[in-house]
């Protein structure tokens, strides 16, 4: 499984500016930090990734336990949270890797 990103206001651009590479099973959730250095993806593999666009490689990973459903960043405190098919939600720290 593979995130790519493609450059919409460029039609005649069939291939993506850029893949991303990291998850083991299907993408589930994702977004983007407000800036647009960092992107944050949610899977069916258990992971909850922060993607520095910069360097195209993840920075952080979580273990989430089980098939993540959601993630949203809370960028004022630093935080991804997700919610996965267990049930549970959870808040991961950036700052600490927690």
């Amino acid at each position: 499984p593979h995130i790519r990103l493609y450059e919409i206001h460029n039609p005649s651009m069939e291939n993506p500016v850029l893949t991303l590479e990291g998850h083991t099973a299907s993408v589930s959730s994702l977004g983007f930090q407000r800036d647009g250095r960092y992107l944050y993806s949610g899977s069916e593999d258990g992971t909850v990734k922060l993607w520095d666009l910069r360097s195209r490689s993840y920075s952080r990973s979580f273990d989430c336990k089980a098939p993540v459903n959601s993630v949203a960043l809370r960028s004022e405190h630093d935080q991804i949270i997700s919610g996965d098919q267990s049930g549970s939600v959870k808040i991961w720290d950036l700052t600490s890797g927690r």
